[in-house]
Order: C-alpha cells, then sequence, then structure tokens
C-alpha cells in the first residue's frame, strides 16, 4: 500500500475541526496523517486529545506546512493574505483553499513558489457527520478521492459556480433558526425539549433524504404540488403570503454578492 499523504490545517477553526473529526472519526479506515496549526489551542488541544494517534499539533504554522503534502488554508479571510506571505511553501505542495473570499489566483500571487496543485473547496460544519456535499473548484481528482471520505464531491470547473453554492452555504443558520422556532412551539403546545428536538429535527433530516432521491423536477414536483385543501397546501400558502418564501431569494443576493466579490462570470 502506498504511504497516505500527511494533510495540513493552517486554522483551527470550526471547518477544520469538522473535517478532521470526519477523517479520523467517520473515515478511520483511511487514515491520512493530519497535523494542525497552533490557532485556537482549545480545539487543537481537543482534536489532539480525541484522536491522539492521528492528529499532531504543530508548534507553528510554517511546521505545518513543512510537514504536509496537502495545505488546507483554513484560517480568517482577513488574516489570509498575512498568513500566505508568511510561509514558505515547496513546488511538491498541494493547496487547498476553504477561504470563502478568496481565489487560487490571489492565493498564487501571495505565495513564495509555483506549487504543483491548487485549488478552492466549500466543506462544511456537516462533513463531520455526514456525506453532505463539498464543493471543489476545478475539478481536481486526487482531491476528490481525499475528501470523498468525507462528503460529497460536487465539482465545478468556474470559480464563480463555487462562489454561487458558497452563498447557499449561508442559509445553514437560518435553517437551524426554523427549526429552533417549531421545537418551540411543540414546547409551548405540551411536549418535552427532548420530544420536541427528536422528533423536528429528524423530520428535517427524513424530507432532505427524501429531496435527495430527487432530480429538478421531483425537487419543483414537491415544492408545489400537494393535496387541495391539505395542511401542506395550507402551511405554503400562509407562509408565502407572508413573503417567507421569497425572503430565502431575497438574503442569498447580498450574501452571494459576498462570496463572489469580483470574480467574473465568465
Amino acid at each position: 500500500m502506498n504511504q497516505l499523504p500527511t494533510l495540513g490545517f493552517v486554522g483551527t477553526g470550526a471547518i477544520t475541526t469538522a473535517m478532521v473529526t470526519g477523517f479520523c472519526s467517520r473515515a478511520a479506515d483511511v487514515p491520512y496523517p493530519i497535523v494542525v496549526s497552533p490557532h485556537y489551542e482549545k480545539n487543537a488541544a481537543k482534536l489532539k486529545a480525541d484522536y491522539p494517534d492521528r492528529v499532531t499539533v504543530a508548534d507553528s504554522i510554517q511546521a505545518v506546512v513543512d510537514a504536509a503534502d496537502w495545505v488546507i488554508l483554513a484560517v480568517l479571510p482577513e488574516a489570509g493574505e498575512e498568513v500566505c506571505r508568511s510561509l514558505r511553501f515547496r513546488p511538491a505542495h498541494k493547496i487547498i483553499n476553504v477561504m470563502f473570499d478568496k481565489t487560487v489566483e490571489q492565493i498564487a500571487a501571495w505565495i513564495n513558489c509555483k506549487v504543483d496543485t491548487m485549488l478552492h473547496m466549500v466543506p462544511l460544519t456537516f462533513n463531520a457527520f455526514t456525506d453532505g456535499p463539498i464543493v471543489q473548484c476545478p475539478p481536481t481528482p486526487e482531491a476528490a478521492e481525499i475528501f470523498g471520505h468525507i462528503g460529497k464531491i460536487i465539482s465545478v470547473e468556474k470559480r464563480y459556480q463555487a462562489a454561487v453554492f458558497g452563498a447557499i452555504t449561508g442559509c445553514v443558520t437560518s435553517m437551524f433558526a426554523v427549526m429552533d422556532q417549531l421545537i418551540g412551539w411543540a414546547q409551548s403546545e405540551g411536549l418535552s425539549a427532548e420530544q420536541a428536538t427528536g422528533y423536528v429535527t429528524n423530520f428535517f433530516a427524513a424530507v432532505c433524504q427524501e429531496a435527495i432521491r430527487q432530480d429538478r423536477t421531483g425537487v419543483r414536483t414537491m415544492a408545489t404540488v400537494s393535496t387541495p385543501g391539505g395542511i401542506n397546501l395550507q402551511n405554503l400558502e400562509l407562509i408565502d403570503a407572508a413573503g417567507g418564501i421569497k425572503a430565502w431569494a431575497d438574503a442569498i443576493r447580498p450574501v452571494f454578492a459576498r462570496t463572489v466579490g469580483d470574480i467574473p462570470k465568465n
């Protein structure tokens, strides 16, 4: 068996924690060595404590880069340029950018050498627990092979397309807010917190599993066709009349303005 490449994570926030958790728990049968930076010391220490045989906490960011074959740049976007310019890379490095508003062209201009591979990726915290989507741009088979162990790889050719998906990731908190409202309402009607949370979260999970099995026409049908006089149609009409359906599209546009920046469409 060929030696597995070492994955080095620069930044140890929520996204790094999710990816490392996914690799070490859900994809434990493919034991990629993992090195994380000492950012967010508490997070780094917990990953090391949870997976002592897999995770190494480096003494510095440069030590992560020196040890890694794949370097995952997961720092706060505002620190991206400063961090990249401070590091020494080697040509054989493969770099993955997960900063939502940065491009590989920007990163290429900030680092000290031309590297073997560079791509943009959009993972999310749910990749710690389930095979949710991970966007990659451009399509990179070697990266898909590695990160396909913790998510479903969605490949796009253009960075603009990745920014569209990046905007959709801004819906996560809103979806939790909807669930939180329904859980609170169920509790107000006499259900316990455990009962209400268990039903609502599993209900949404099941609806999403049903959606995964649909094509575009199927999703459209499920969203627009309901039994006349039924409770689903009643609920839809009430939310639509209050502007609740259109509000999602209205909210995504300014979010997209942030994720796309000045990235050209073509």
